[in-house]
Order: C-alpha cells, then sequence, then structure tokens
C-alpha cells in the first residue's frame, strides 16, 4: 500500500514538472515577458513571400501565425490564453493603418516621379536645420528640403525648429540645454551664444558631428549655430551639388512668419524654388494672399479631420501634408481627386525611433520596408529623415512599378 502510494505521489510529480516545464517553454518561445524589445516579427507575422513584389513591399497583416506556432500554442491551453491576452495588446502594423494590404494593383506603370525631400535635411549625417545638412540631402539625391522657420525680435527669419512640439515651438532646453526661447533673441545673439546640445537624441547625427566654437578637438570646420534663412538660401543656391530645381520647402513654425519669408524669397528671386508650409494654415492663407502663384502645403497631425480637404482649399493651399502614419490610400485619394498633391511627412529621429519601438512592429526604422509600405498609399512626396535611404528604396520600387496604385 505505502509503495503504491510512493508511486503515484512520484508519477504525479514528475507528471506536474513536465507540465510546467512545457508551459514555461512555451511562453519562452513566444517571449511574451520580454516583448515589444527584441521580438518584432517573431509574434504575430508570417513571413512575407520575397517571391511575390507585392507582399514583400506590403507586411502581412496582425494575428497571421504560422502553422508551426499553431500546432505548439495548440499544446496547452493556460500558455495560449496568456498569450491570445497579450496580441490583443500588440501595436498595429502600419500596412494595416495606411489600408495598403490590399492595394488595387495598376493597370499600367505609374506616371508620376516621387519627390524625395529631406526633413530639416539629411539629420542623420548633419545637425538638422544647417547649410550642411540641406547640402548632405541634395548629394544623397534629394529633390529638396524641408526647414523651420521663426521670426526674431530683430526682424530677422531664422532657421531652428527646437522643442515644444508643433503648439508651442522654439524652445531652447532640448536643443541647447537652457530655459527659453528663440523667439528671446536676436539673430546675433543666438547664432553667438547658443550652442547645440550634442546629447541631445534627437540630433541623429551624433556627437561627434556636432561643432562646438570653442571645442579645438573637432575635426570640421564650425558649422552648428543658428543659421538665418537668408544664409540657408543663398548657400543653396551657389552650391554646385544643388540643382536650380532643387525644392525648399519653408515651414512657416513660428508667428508672423508668413510676410518676411515671402518678402525675402522675392528679394533673392528665389519664388520658383521656394514652397510655404504650416499647421498653422491661417499663415498659408497669408502666403496665398501675397503671392497667388506660390505653392503650399497644410500640414496635419495626427489628428486628421473629416473635411481635411475643404479645410485645404478653404485657404488656397496646393498640397496636403500627411503626417506618415495617417496617410492612408483613401485619405490620399480623395486628396488627389480634389486636385491636391500630396506629401507624407515623417517624425524626427527621436519620434520615429519611439514609433518603431512602440507602435509599428512590420517595418524598421526609417528603412526600405517602413519607406515602400507609405508609397503603397499613392503619395506623390516623401518628407524623410534619411534621404540616402528613401533613394534605395526608389530604386527597389521601379522593379515593381506595375504594383503601385495608379493615382
Amino acid at each position: 500500500m505505502t509503495s503504491a502510494i510512493i508511486r503515484g505521489a512520484t508519477f504525479a510529480f514528475l507528471f506536474f514538472g513536465l507540465c510546467t516545464n512545457s508551459v514555461i517553454a512555451l511562453l519562452s518561445h513566444y517571449e511574451v515577458d520580454s516583448y515589444p524589445k527584441y521580438s518584432r516579427h517573431k509574434l504575430y507575422y508570417s513571413e512575407p513571400d520575397e517571391m511575390d513584389p507585392i507582399i514583400a513591399t506590403s507586411p502581412p497583416q496582425r494575428h497571421i501565425f504560422s502553422q508551426e506556432v499553431y500546432e505548439r500554442k495548440r499544446n496547452d491551453i493556460e500558455a495560449e490564453s496568456l498569450y491570445k491576452e497579450r496580441v490583443e495588446e500588440l501595436p498595429y502594423s502600419l500596412a494595416s493603418k495606411l489600408h495598403v494590404t490590399h492595394v488595387p494593383l495598376a493597370e499600367e506603370d505609374c506616371t508620376y516621379p516621387i519627390v524625395v525631400i529631406g526633413h530639416r535635411g539629411s539629420p542623420y549625417t548633419a545637425l538638422e536645420n544647417t547649410s550642411r545638412s540641406f547640402i548632405h540631402a541634395a548629394q544623397a539625391g534629394a529633390d529638396g528640403v524641408e526647414l523651420d522657420v521663426f521670426l526674431l525680435k530683430c526682424g530677422s527669419l531664422v532657421v531652428f525648429h527646437g522643442s515644444g512640439g508643433d503648439e508651442n515651438p522654439g524652445l531652447l532646453h532640448s536643443y541647447c540645454g537652457i530655459k527659453g526661447s528663440i523667439l528671446d533673441y536676436t539673430a546675433a545673439e543666438a547664432r553667438h551664444s547658443l550652442t547645440f546640445n550634442k546629447n541631445f537624441d534627437e540630433f541623429g547625427c551624433g556627437p561627434n558631428e556636432i561643432t562646438h566654437p570653442d571645442d579645438i578637438s573637432s575635426k570640421l570646420p564650425h558649422y552648428c549655430y543658428i543659421h538665418t534663412l537668408e544664409e540657408v538660401l543663398t548657400t543653396l543656391g551657389d552650391h554646385p551639388d544643388v540643382s536650380p530645381n532643387f525644392t525648399i520647402k519653408i515651414e512657416l513654425k513660428g508667428p508672423n512668419t508668413a510676410i518676411p519669408a515671402v518678402q525675402l524669397v522675392r528679394k533673392l528671386n528665389m519664388e520658383r524654388q521656394c514652397q510655404y508650409s504650416s499647421f498653422d494654415h491661417s499663415r498659408i492663407a497669408e502666403v496665398r494672399l501675397l503671392d497667388a502663384d506660390a505653392i503650399t502645403g497644410a500640414l496635419f497631425a495626427t489628428h486628421v479631420p473629416d473635411d481635411f480637404v475643404e479645410q485645404c482649399l478653404a485657404v488656397g493651399a496646393n498640397e496636403v501634408h500627411f503626417k506618415y502614419d495617417t496617410c492612408s490610400y483613401e485619405r490620399v485619394q480623395a486628396a488627389h481627386s480634389a486636385g491636391l498633391n500630396t506629401m507624407a511627412w515623417f517624425r524626427g529621429p527621436m519620434g520615429m525611433k519611439e514609433d518603431h519601438l512602440n507602435e509599428y512592429f512590420d517595418v524598421g526604422n526609417e528603412d526600405i520596408s517602413m519607406y515602400k509600405t507609405v508609397l503603397m498609399s499613392g503619395v506623390k512626396s516623401m518628407c524623410v529623415n534619411r534621404p540616402d535611404v528613401m533613394a534605395q528604396a526608389l530604386e527597389e520600387t521601379q522593379r515593381i512599378k506595375n504594383y503601385l496604385p495608379r493615382i
């Protein structure tokens, strides 16, 4: 009797241990606890078919599991239940959000070129919003650059972005490590007294590419200062690596920037190269009153109102500028149907890194797969932080041109 009890207890103990180990092993396989830091694609995506161009450029929908995963999940009810709970917390696929997983194929090649705009220049190779960064973008093959301007108390326009977001831009605490706003300075004061924080993550170029005037160890000439808009426009107009057709999109970031920006562009005879944009659409209307032929873009952030087309037309905008993850196929089609051009703008390096880690797990951080996915929406321009990578994406896209939507 005692022997039977011992054998039964031993069997029960072994069986319990085996089940526990199976559950632990299964949970470990799914990386439930460690998700999402290093587990992209492993949890809920099947591998794309590299032989099919449309699938290769449009990552699969969420919650699609391979047969092997299903077999393993089926082996343990408890692990499957925990796993399903975790899946419900998973972020979206960028392709799904843009509604481009089943984009209709074109019957013939696209007839429009994709315009590549360097967002603040080429911020991964040189400090953003500097002449060096803009020239790098041109050398990488960009068709133009986007830059941000503020009107300072001395009456000069300067090129600067700053912290604070689009609602309260131009703050210095992260960019320069001090309190205050760029609006507190004259252009001369900003140039000579403000230095950039080398360790700020928004500066994708890294600390070695950021110069300070008193840094004798730097191998670069000092270029990291607050530039005036006139200095930038003159430099780009004269540089041998910058095409005469190079586009300069001037974002009217600060208040009272529309009139002096249009006046400066006229003074330099650069109306053909320069365009204007703003999140404050009243500034677009101001530009339209001053220059009936100017190309203007109405910027939209995360929230795109249902009447975005009407808002653009009301202020005389020629283009609608969507945040990259809001330019759904339907919105792009609606804009084009109304005669508006379209552009997808990407966040700065910090914001894109945040999205990559926490939002969209079917693409990389401004890699070829991300750019191809956004291209599937049909947008005609891309304002990117990596113009060199965008050039590679377009080169690859040429091989699958027939699979892009026809506008």
